[in-house]
């Protein structure tokens, strides 16, 4: 019976502790089940609050870059409320320190802290002191003065960044080299300058212009990556259009210009070296397949000036002379070892251009040139050439240039002048045919002895207008018959003015050469 008891509470305490079992179980489980619920929940609301967060940090960092900003503002606007229209004086002292020149500024100073922040300062004049005067060089319509933005706070300690001019007249003499050729070798660092719409006027010294430059913009500064000074310029001269760029060393021992008229293929290289204080200059000209190398000295009222290795095509040229500064005009004397007629007009285009009143013919365009031609080549009957050229303002003049066949006869321009009338180029002449031996002139042409005559000198008058290529004969003469008529000749001018026959190559030429020697022995 105590064994029976025994079992029986046994079972009873392991019902028990199943139950109990169950009951935990139940509980883990569904705390289990309550922790995801929480978790699930949980993470929306960190989310959200993550978020909110996010927000306002954004919210802040905006009024923070904002009032930052604001502050920078009233900051670049100090320069305007410190500084009114009586610093004038201030700002022109900053300009004549930081730049060398001399400006006088008008009270209409106004300041703007856009694009960037700078005084803006209308109707400014330029000078030069030259000899204790104030020489006025520049008129500008509008001058912008460009800050560093430091030391906005205080007063007059301002620092200039870049300088710009607008709408800018330049009359420049020769006082003023000096001045001009100072200013490029102290060079533009930490003074920038940019100049839009000006104009050149390179005067004499009655203040006559005897050149114009129209410059749509000319740079300034000073490049960091290549250590040099650099000035960079497009515009017209004599109405061509250039681009120019100009080059000084760190140590300002090398200065190089390079001018470009790319409309009649033209290009320029200048360099200077400098050494104790003399300059080794060298000038070198491209134009087409000819070039010009050029060595020169300047002096205060002229430049010296001579070549012994420029080419025209393949044939070798060699030059001097001088040119003169005040007043402009120079004197060239040179040889070439050959020529081609028909190259100088094989581009009546670029010869018009540079035929032009805004170019050669232009009133203040003065000088002479002699040359003296070795050898013409393709040229059937002349073997040399003795060129004088007068440039006298607005007309080129001839006179006295030969075409020379020593053994048989020559061709002398007793006078010759190139002129623009109505834009096209006209030559006018007046030539004489001087025979040297008479029976070698007669077998050159191949004229029938009956026709042969005493024919030492014939005297043409022509026009040529060189835009349109019309050739006049208006007319001939001959010294032995001044005083008698000839009706054939005048038949003859007639119809080659006419165009009833041309003259295009040497058999015609011939035909017509006979001619004129038929009508003269009747």
């Amino acid at each position: 019976m105590k064994n029976f008891k025994l079992k029986l509470n046994f079972l009873s305490i392991f019902f028990r502790k199943i139950k109990l079992t169950k009951k935990i179980t139940n509980i883990l489980q569904n705390l289990k089940y309550r922790l995801k619920i929480y978790v699930v929940k949980k993470k929306p609301f960190e989310l959200f609050t993550k978020f909110n967060f996010n927000r306002f940090k954004i919210r802040y960092l905006i009024f923070f870059f904002s009032l930052l900003f604001f502050y920078y503002l009233i900051y670049l606007s100090f320069p305007g409320i410190l500084h009114n229209k009586s610093d004038q004086n201030y700002l022109t002292k900053l300009l004549k320190e930081q730049y060398g020149i001399e400006f006088s500024l008008t009270p209409e100073i106004n300041y703007s802290i856009l694009p960037k922040p700078h005084f803006q300062i209308d109707n400014v004049i330029i000078f030069n002191n030259y000899n204790n005067f104030q020489k006025e060089i520049a008129q500008v319509k509008k001058l912008k003065l460009y800050l560093v933005q430091t030391n906005f706070l205080k007063k007059r300690q301002l620092k200039i960044k870049s300088v710009e001019l607008f709408e800018t007249n330049f009359f420049i003499s020769k006082t003023d080299i000096s001045f001009l050729n100072n200013f490029l070798k102290n060079g533009f660092k930490e003074k920038p300058m940019i100049i839009k719409r000006a104009n050149l006027f390179f005067q004499d010294v009655e203040k006559g212009t005897i050149s114009f430059l129209n410059l749509k913009k000319v740079q300034m500064q000073f490049n960091d990556k290549n250590n040099n000074d650099v000035l960079l310029s497009e515009g017209k001269i004599f109405n061509i259009p250039f681009k120019i760029t100009w080059k000084q060393d760190l140590k300002k021992l090398e200065q190089s210009t390079n001018l470009k008229f790319k409309k009649i293929n033209l290009n320029i290289l200048n360099s200077s070296i400098f050494i104790d204080k003399k300059s080794i200059n060298k000038l070198q000209v491209y134009l087409n397949r000819s070039r010009y190398i050029i060595n020169y000295n300047l002096s205060s009222d002229k430049i010296n000036f001579n070549s012994s290795n420029s080419f025209i095509g393949n044939n070798k040229l060699i030059y001097s002379g001088n040119i003169f500064l005040n007043p402009f005009n120079f004197n060239i004397k040179s040889t070439l070892d050959s020529l081609k007629i028909k190259r100088l007009f094989s581009n009546n285009s670029i010869l018009r251009e540079i035929l032009s009143d805004d170019f050669i013919l232009n009133e203040n365009f003065n000088g002479k040139i002699n040359l003296n031609v070795k050898k013409l080549e393709n040229n059937p009957f002349f073997d040399k050439l003795k060129m004088n050229i007068n440039f006298k303002g607005q007309k080129l003049e001839f006179n006295d240039s030969t075409f020379l066949n020593d053994k048989i006869a020559n061709l002398i321009v007793k006078k010759g002048i190139l002129y623009e009338e109505k834009n096209n180029i006209i030559f006018k002449s007046n030539v004489d045919f001087v025979v040297n031996d008479l029976d070698r002139f007669y077998n050159k042409f191949v004229v029938p002895k009956k026709n042969r005559q005493d024919l030492k000198k014939i005297t043409f008058e022509s026009l040529i207008n060189l835009t349109t290529n019309d050739f006049k004969i208006l007319n001939i003469t001959n010294q032995n018959f001044k005083n008698k008529e000839f009706p054939e000749i005048d038949e003859l001018i007639y119809e080659f003015n006419n165009g009833s026959f041309e003259i295009s190559n040497w058999i015609e030429f011939k035909i017509f050469a006979n001619k004129i020697i038929s009508s003269y022995a009747g």
